[in-house]
C-alpha cells in the first residue's frame, strides 16, 4: 500500500549534543505521524536515534560521511538516500553546510528544500573563513529559507533574510517551571548548597568555557559556590587541566549529558559565556526555571524573554563581578514563555503548516 504521507527528511549532522537535536526533537513528538513521515540524517550512531523511535518506530535514521571531512563523499551519500525514498521535503538543519546537503537535495529534484539557519557566526568563531565562503552559497540550493531567531537570518542570509520563515525554538515549558518548594527538594536531592551556577552544552571552542571557568574562580574564593558543567565535547580535557591548574577541583561539577531539569531547579543562575551563538534553548530552559542569566554579549538578546538576562563581554572580571551580585529567582513565568511564542505546546503545528503551504506552493 502507498504511503500518502508527507515524506520528509530531516539533515541533522552532529546529533549527539546540542541544541538543534533538541529543538527538532520537540516539533517531532508533536506531529500528527498519520499525515507525515520524517527520516532522519546524521553523521554518526547515538541516543537521538532511540530518541527518534521512541516516536515513531518506522522513521528510520541514515548516516552520511560528515561534510566537514570530506564533501563529495557526503553529497554521494546523500543523494542515493534520496532517490531510494521519494521525498516531498529536505529540510537542513546545518546552515552554512547546507551548501551540501541541498546541493545533494536539488540534484535528485526534491521539490521543497529548506535551509534552516540554528547559529550566527562572526570573527571570532571557529572555522570562519570557511564559514565566510560556504555563507553565500548555504541557500543557492534552497527554495525556501528558515531561522531560530530574525538576528540568525540577517546574520546566515544577508539581504534575503526577509525571505527566513523564524521557527522559534520552542521548549516544553511546564517541564521546567519551578518554584520555591521545587528549588529546595531539587538541592537537597542532588547535594548542593551555596550559589550554584549552571551551564549545560557542548565543551567546545564555541561555548568559551574557560571564560567561565576563570570567572568562577575569580568569584569563589569570597563566598561558598558551585560551577556545574553538564556536557561533553573536544574542550573536556582542556577544562579538566584548566580547573586543576586553578585550584578550584572541590567547587566544579562536572556532569555528563543528561537531563538537566533538576539542575536547572536546583541552580541560582545560569551561564552562557558563547563566543558565538543562535537563540539558546538552554537559556530559555534556564528562564523558564526562574533563573537569572548572565550571557555573553554575542547572544542574541531575542533570548531575554523575562528580563532576567544580563549580557557581558569577555572578560573574566566582569563576568566575577556578576557572578557576586544577588541571583534572584523568577518563577511564574509560563505567560511570558507563551507571549515569547516559545511554548511547544503552542507553537508545534507551526512546523506542519509551513511544510503543507510550501508543497502546495511547488505542486
Amino acid at each position: 500500500m502507498q504511503d500518502s504521507r508527507i515524506n520528509v527528511l530531516q539533515i541533522v549532522g552532529n546529533a549527539r549534543l546540542g541544541g538543534v537535536a533538541a529543538c527538532l526533537m520537540n516539533y517531532f513528538r508533536r506531529v500528527d505521524l498519520s499525515g507525515f513521515r520524517f527520516d532522519f540524517v546524521t553523521y554518526a550512531p547515538s541516543p537521538f536515534d532511540d530518541l527518534v523511535k521512541e516516536v515513531d518506530g518506522s522513521a528510520r535514521v541514515y548516516y552520511i560521511s560528515p561534510f566537514q571531512k570530506n564533501f563529495l563523499k557526503g553529497i554521494f551519500d546523500l543523494e542515493k538516500i534520496c532517490k531510494n525514498n521519494n521525498y516531498d521535503i529536505v529540510h537542513s538543519h546545518l546552515t552554512t553546510l547546507s551548501a551540501f546537503s541541498l546541493t545533494a537535495a536539488a540534484h535528485t529534484d526534491v521539490p521543497v528544500r529548506i535551509c534552516h539557519a540554528h547559529s550566527t557566526f562572526n570573527k571570532n568563531s571557529e572555522h570562519y573563513l570557511v564559514k565566510s565562503f560556504l555563507r553565500p552559497f548555504a541557500s543557492d540550493h534552497a527554495t525556501h529559507l528558515m531561522a531560530c531567531s530574525r538576528a540568525t537570518a540577517e546574520n546566515i542570509f544577508g539581504k534575503r533574510a526577509q525571505e527566513a520563515t523564524i521557527l522559534p525554538n520552542a521548549i516544553e515549558t511546564d517541564r521546567f517551571l519551578s518554584d520555591e518548594r521545587a528549588y529546595a527538594e531539587a538541592r537537597e536531592k542532588l547535594g548542593l548548597h551555596g550559589k550554584v551556577i549552571l551551564f549545560t552544552g557542548r565543551f567546545e571552542y564555541q561555548k568559551n568555557l574557560p571564560l567561565l571557568v576563570s570567572a568562577f574562580s575569580l568569584m569563589c574564593r569570597e563566598e561558598d559556590a558551585t560551577l556545574v558543567l553538564i556536557g561533553d565535547g573536544k574542550e573536556r580535557h582542556a577544562l579538566h587541566e584548566l580547573i586543576a591548574g586553578l585550584g578550584i577541583k572541590k567547587s566544579v561539577k562536572i556532569v555528563p549529558p543528561c537531563d538537566p531539569t533538576p539542575w536547572y531547579k536546583a541552580a541560582d543562575v545560569f551561564c552562557l559565556p558563547s563566543r558565538y551563538e543562535g537563540l539558546s534553548i538552554a537559556a530559555v530552559e534556564a528562564q523558564t526555571a526562574g533563573l537569572k542569566c548572565i550571557l555573553s554579549d554575542s547572544v542574541s538578546r531575542e533570548v531575554n524573554v523575562t528580563d532576567n538576562c544580563v549580557f557581558l563581554p569577555d572578560d573574566p572580571e566582569a563576568w566575577a563581578a556578576e557572578l557576586k551580585k544577588p541571583c534572584p529567582h523568577l518563577y511564574d513565568c509560563k505567560k511570558l514563555l507563551e507571549d515569547a511564542h516559545l511554548d511547544i505546546e503552542k507553537e508545534a503545528h507551526l512546523l506542519t503548516d509551513f511544510y503543507k503551504k510550501a508543497l502546495a506552493e511547488k505542486r
